[in-house]
């Protein structure tokens, strides 16, 4: 890191900001704030149809049918199939209030899976814009190159050896209760990951509140890809410097009874192979 940067704070920091005034420079403007910016017109037509949460994912589907899913990581929800199950929003609640939540720093997870729910589902584009979604795997869609430094931040174990492979160096990041060896503290992402010519950023940091940082800090990176089924697939969000990502590798949920099903007997990613489809959405960068 040059000694005249500043330190990077990642740690979460509850706001009460409220929206932006009309004369705030957008690029000020958080993701997460962008995001309930752009879906909260849709989120005001529709209600929650059922909530539910298991040891690992939570589910929220609306009364259209649009289905959202997100990762119930430890460190972002403390205990979550006891915590998450108390705050479920209940059959006929506003879908806008529960996108809400998003911001709060303890119901994030209502407001992400609702999020997803609204956005993530075929055709792409929530009604708004057409999207092209690739379909598969992102490591089928990344071109990796031999003299690529990558980051990662959130270990997505089932990726690590196909990723290492073909390039030069990969730095994973974790918070400290998960650590083992070969990870590398969540701190020294701020340092790292300027570092990288590809960064992959789990999409749970919109939860725990360290996303902003973590792609300013990932700015000159050649691909900046928000990963894994958490992810809102809605690109005009993350299309603005400084703060943008280049790919949105996430889900959309083909078969909603096996997925909540899964979710309520505490299945994992690897049990949602037959509900839900892997998408991955490019995005157009601006300004």
């Amino acid at each position: 890191m040059n000694a005249n940067s500043k330190p990077v704070n990642l740690a979460h920091e509850v706001s009460e900001t409220k929206p932006p005034s009309a004369d705030s420079p957008e690029d000020a403007v958080r993701v997460v704030e962008r995001l309930q910016s752009h879906l909260m017109a849709e989120a005001r037509e529709r209600t929650i149809r059922q909530a539910v949460a298991g040891g690992r994912f939570c589910a929220v589907v609306l009364d259209d049918g649009g289905v959202g899913l997100v990762n119930l990581c430890p460190e972002v929800c403390g205990e979550p199939s006891r915590q998450v199950a108390d705050w479920l929003p209940r059959p006929g609640t506003s879908a806008a209030d529960a996108l809400a939540t998003l911001d709060s720093p303890t119901r994030s997870a209502i407001g992400l899976a609702t999020a997803n729910a609204l956005a993530n589902r075929f055709p792409l584009g929530h009604g708004t814009t057409d999207h092209t979604g690739v379909p598969g795997d992102v490591l089928d869609i990344l071109q990796l190159e031999p003299a690529d430094h990558v980051g990662m931040v959130g270990c997505f174990t089932p990726l690590i050896e196909r990723i290492r492979r073909p390039v030069r160096r990969l730095s994973i990041f974790e918070r400290a209760p998960r650590l083992t060896p070969g990870l590398l503290p969540e701190d020294q992402a701020a340092e790292l990951l300027p570092q990288c010519s590809v960064a992959l950023i789990t999409a749970t940091t919109l939860m725990n509140g360290t996303i902003d940082a973590l792609l300013g800090v990932a700015a000159n990176c050649r691909e900046i890809v928000l990963l894994g089924p958490s992810t809102p697939l809605v690109p005009e969000v993350f299309a603005k410097s400084p703060r943008r990502a280049t790919l949105l590798a996430g889900v959309v949920v083909t078969d909603a009874e096996e997925l909540l099903r899964t979710v309520a007997r505490d299945g994992g990613t690897r049990d949602f192979k037959t509900s839900v489809s892997k998408v991955n959405v490019r995005v157009s960068a601006v300004g």
